[in-house]
């Protein structure tokens, strides 16, 4: 009789421990799925971090301040090439570039103006969705790799190359911290140091 209590009480406890590590799962896993859809709608989200820029011909390293509003996006680039701060505003296909002093250009051809500007071209347009850590809509996905909580690992979408080396809770939120990206003889790595959803900070 004893044996066959000891044997109920040991299934028990093995039971016990099972299920409790199977709500400490639930718990700590997020619905990546969910999210990516989530961040693809938002509407407004600002980020502030830094970015380190290496092309055939130099490397430079800046601050990054980015303000997304429906379709405007407002870039501040601090310190690159000894130039100060450089302003980036893109609606749709039309990207405006102020420099100071009076120097502003405008263009509907937003990769030749990067390029003659900053030294290197990179799609914005979808730039925007990448440093969510989610795809661009439109553009088929060449190849993806992600990590065990279905965030993206790897991306490459419109022959870029991103690896999203690392993530951070932000409250509400898990966002990329760390992406190296990579295309047409760039490679540029962004640190996350803020990330500001819609009026909230996150």
């Amino acid at each position: 009789m004893p044996d066959r209590f000891s044997c109920a009480a040991a299934v028990l406890v093995v039971l016990s421990i099972v299920i409790g590590l199977h709500g400490c799962t639930r718990v700590q896993t997020r619905p990546a799925a969910v999210d990516a859809a989530h961040l693809a709608g938002l509407e407004r989200w600002r980020l502030e971090g830094r970015i380190a820029v290496q092309t055939p011909d130099d490397a430079w390293q800046a601050s990054l301040a980015w303000d997304h509003d429906g379709r405007q996006d407002r870039l501040l680039v601090s310190g690159p090439l000894n130039q100060g701060t450089v302003s980036i505003v893109l609606q749709d296909d039309l990207i405006l570039i102020n420099e100071g002093h009076g120097n502003e250009r405008i263009s509907r051809d937003p990769d030749a103006l990067l390029k003659e500007k900053l030294g290197f071209s990179i799609p914005l347009q979808s730039l925007r969705y990448w440093v969510l850590g989610v795809s661009a809509p439109g553009e088929a996905s060449e190849d993806m790799d992600l990590y065990p909580d279905g965030r993206l690992k790897h991306l490459k979408q419109a022959e870029w190359s991103l690896d999203y080396e690392r993530y951070r809770d932000w409250d509400r939120f898990v966002l990329p911290q760390k992406v190296l990206i990579q295309g047409r003889s760039l490679k540029l790595k962004l640190f996350a140091d803020e990330w500001t959803i819609g009026n909230s900070r996150v």
